[in-house]
């Protein structure tokens, strides 16, 4: 399972990474969920997945910088799933 994100910071998960959207991680499906939920922050639909800082950015710059922050942070834990298979 893949979790990518769009500009406008939604997260989202599929089996390939539409065009236009971004990769965030790759990992088995229910633990890769379950680390995004625990990690992102929640939209005001408490349903809506949110990479923290890529919606307020007000350039693509400062949302790639925010993005590549988030990447960078859930790497390690990211690894960790596909070991505890």
């Amino acid at each position: 399972m893949l979790a990518y994100c769009w500009r406008s910071g939604r997260i989202d998960f599929g089996r390939s990474v539409p065009e236009g959207a971004i990769k965030i991680a790759k990992g088995p499906s229910k633990k890769l969920k379950q680390l995004i939920s625990a990690v992102a922050r929640h939209a005001y639909d408490n349903k809506t997945l949110l990479v923290p800082g890529v919606p307020e950015a007000d350039t693509d710059d400062h949302a790639a910088d925010a993005l590549e922050r988030f990447i960078e942070w859930i790497s390690p834990s990211v690894s960790k799933l596909s070991e505890d298979k």
